[in-house]
C-alpha cells in the first residue's frame, strides 16, 4: 500500500473525476479524461456508497483525513516513547519542557502521562494533574488519587533507600580512588581527591567522611576540633597526630601504631588515628568501608516500604529502576501500572479509531 498522505491526495483526484460523471460509463470516460467538468455529485456518492455502504464522498474524505491526522499523531508518540527509553538509559538528557517534566517525575516515581494540546504541541504531567474526568467515572478516579498517594509515600521510602545506598557505595569506593589519584594512575576530578592525595604526600592522617549534604570530604587530623571526644583525649590524639611526619621521616617507629601508620603511609593507603573511648588507646585504621561507614548507614532506613499490594508491586520496580510510567484500569476493573510506550500513549490518549482499516481499503483502491 502507499503512504496515507500520497493515496489520500490520489482518492481526492477521483473522487473529482467521479464526481463529475452522471453514468457509470461517465465513470469511467471520467478516469479516462474524456468526460465533461460540469457533472453532478450523485454518481459519485453512489460508487462511494456502494464501496462502503452509508457513505459519501464528503464522508470518505473526512475518513482519509481522519486516517492521515491518527497516523501523524501515533507517529509523534512513537518519538515521545522513543526519547523517553533514551533518557531511562541514560543515554539521552532531558531539554525541552515537557521531557524535563518526564525526567523529573522519573527520578520522584510519581505517574506521569504525555498528550497533545490543542494546537498539537506536546506536552507532559504528573498524572495527579490530569483532568481525570475525561476518561474515568467518580469511583475510578477516587481509586485513582487514593493510589497514586499510597505510590507518593512508598516511592519516597524507596529514594531514601536509594540515596543511602548511594552514600554507602561512595564511602565503599573512597579510600580506592584516592590511592589512584595519590599515585598517579587516575587525575583528581574533585576537591576531596586533591586535598586527600596532598595530605598523603604529607604524611599527614586524615579520615574520609560524608558532609551535611552527603558528599565526600577529608578532614585533617591535625586541625580537627576532635569536638566528639574529651580534652584529655583531645590531647592524646593531637600529640600523636604531632608526630607521625617527623618518626615516618626518621623512620623510628616505637609504637604498634606507629608501625602501622609507616606501614599505610609508605604502600599510599589513605589513614586515621583513632582512641579507644575506655581505654584511650590509639591505633591506626584504614579509611576502609566498615571503618569510615556510620552505624546507622549501614542499614537501609525503610527495610519496608509498603509495597503491601500487587499495584504497589508492579510500580516499586519502576521507581526503582527510575522508569517512566502512569496508572490506568485493566479489562477487569483493576488498577495497574503501565510503561510509557508508544502504543500504551496512543492508546490511553485514545488516538486510534476503529476507522483506519476501512479508510486504508478505501485508500488502496486509489493506489
Amino acid at each position: 500500500m502507499t503512504t496515507v498522505s500520497s493515496s489520500y491526495s490520489q482518492a481526492q483526484v477521483a473522487l473529482s473525476l467521479i464526481s463529475a460523471s452522471t453514468t457509470t460509463s461517465g465513470v469511467f470516460s471520467a478516469i479516462s479524461g474524456t468526460a465533461s467538468a460540469s457533472k453532478s455529485q450523485a454518481s459519485a456518492s453512489a460508487i462511494f456508497n456502494a464501496i462502503v455502504p452509508g457513505s459519501t464522498g464528503s464522508s470518505i474524505s473526512a475518513t482519509l483525513q481522519q486516517e492521515k491526522v491518527t497516523t501523524q499523531t501515533n507517529s509523534i508518540y512513537s518519538n515521545v516513547a522513543s526519547r523517553v527509553s533514551a533518557m531511562e538509559k541514560g543515554t539521552y538528557t532531558a531539554s525541552s519542557d515537557w521531557e524535563k517534566v518526564v525526567s523529573y517525575n522519573m527520578q520522584t516515581g510519581v505517574p506521569v502521562m504525555v498528550s497533545l494540546d490543542s494546537s498539537g504541541k506536546v506536552q507532559a504531567l504528573p498524572q495527579s494533574e490530569t483532568d481525570l474526568t475525561k476518561k474515568y467515572n467518580v469511583h475510578q478516579q477516587s481509586e485513582l488519587t487514593t493510589a497514586i498517594s499510597q505510590i507518593s509515600t512508598m516511592a519516597g521510602k524507596i529514594q531514601a533507600n536509594a540515596k543511602n545506598d548511594t552514600w554507602v557505595a561512595d564511602l565503599a569506593g573512597a579510600a580506592n580512588d584516592l590511592e589512584m589519584v595519590h599515585s598517579g594512575a587516575l587525575n583528581a576530578e574533585t576537591s576531596w581527591e586533591e586535598q586527600g592525595s596532598l595530605l598523603m604526600t604529607d604524611h599527614q592522617p586524615f579520615k574520609i567522611s560524608l558532609d551535611s549534604t552527603g558528599n565526600l570530604q577529608v578532614t585533617e587530623q591535625l586541625t580537627d576540633s576532635m569536638s566528639d571526644l574529651t580534652p584529655t583525649q583531645q590531647t592524646l590524639l593531637r600529640k600523636a597526630v604531632e608526630t607521625i611526619p617527623g618518626m615516618i621521616s626518621k623512620d623510628t617507629p616505637t609504637t604498634s601504631w606507629q608501625i602501622d601508620a609507616q606501614n599505610y603511609d609508605s604502600a599510599g593507603i589513605p589513614y586515621y588515628l583513632d582512641i579507644d573511648p575506655v581505654t584511650n588507646k590509639i591505633s591506626a585504621k584504614e579509611n576502609s568501608a566498615d571503618n569510615i561507614t556510620s552505624s546507622f548507614l549501614k542499614t537501609e532506613p525503610y527495610p519496608d516500604i509498603g509495597d503491601n499490594t500487587a499495584l504497589l508491586k508492579q510500580v516499586a520496580t519502576y521507581v526503582k529502576k527510575k522508569q517512566a510510567y502512569f496508572l490506568d484500569f485493566d479489562s477487569t476493573g483493576k488498577i495497574v501500572a503501565k510503561a510509557l510506550t508508544a502504543t500504551n500513549l496512543e492508546k490511553y490518549n485514545q488516538t486510534s479509531t476503529t476507522t483506519s482499516s476501512t479508510a486504508g481499503s478505501i485508500v488502496s483502491l486509489f493506489a
